[in-house]
């Protein structure tokens, strides 16, 4: 009976982690003094070809782009996610792009559109002056996002501390997410004194959305018939 409470009891509490949006505090910082963020993996797959780039964007844009050649920068997470800026040579596009490990999934949006860094949660970030991958989100340009498409990535949510928003002020427009780790950490650069700033989310975990408890109330009643036994 222990065994399946625990078994159940961490079910509930990875239905309220993976609900619960990130909340960051923020500090100034200096690098190579306190701008201290870690690392994420990288993908040895192979990532997207000439073809796939074709493929992706005649579709997209409904133009035929059998004799286009593009060139793209690539980085990659550990899941196999590739992504960087891509441009072509006939019908001026300049992106972003994410590959997902067997087909792109994104974008359209025409830069500055970026993503700048991706970590083994699928969570990215980058920069969308067109409102579509930072919708509701408390900064802009700057975004955090999960995969998606084909437009722009899809935005993940989040909130700032108080004092993180007593902080920024009115300089929210010049934060660009540049560096994100494993632990959810971002390196941004800002207008602000020191030029950096360090995004480190909260420990404590908040109260899951209402659509996720809800998802929890047969393992809840089945605890309760165990704890009878």
């Amino acid at each position: 009976m222990r065994r399946a409470f625990f078994a159940i009891a961490t079910l509930v509490l990875s239905f309220a982690s993976a609900s619960a949006g990130l909340v960051y505090n923020v500090k100034a910082c200096t690098p190579g003094v306190d701008c201290t963020i870690g690392s994420h993996g990288t993908s040895s797959g192979s990532g997207p070809s000439n073809a796939d780039f074709r493929t992706f964007f005649s579709t997209q844009l409904g133009v035929d782009l059998s004799s286009d050649t593009f060139t793209w920068s690539t980085a990659s997470n550990a899941n196999g996610y590739m992504f960087g800026h891509v441009d072509d040579t006939t019908f001026n596009i300049h992106t972003a792009y994410l590959w997902n490990g067997s087909s792109l999934q994104c974008c359209t949006l025409d830069e500055p559109y970026a993503i700048t860094d991706g970590n083994d949660h699928n969570l990215f970030i980058g920069i969308d002056p067109a409102g579509v991958s930072n919708a509701g989100q408390p900064l802009s340009p700057a975004f955090l996002a999960g995969p998606g498409g084909p437009m722009g990535l899809a935005p993940v949510d989040y909130t700032l501390t108080a004092a993180a928003l007593a902080l920024i002020g009115d300089a929210w427009g010049s934060v660009q997410f540049q560096n994100i780790d494993n632990a959810n950490v971002i390196l941004a650069s800002w207008d602000g004194p020191t030029g950096w700033l360090l995004f480190t989310p909260e420990t404590t975990v908040p109260a899951p959305e209402p659509a996720a408890a809800l998802l929890l109330v047969p393992a809840l009643l089945m605890v309760r018939r165990l704890r009878r036994r």
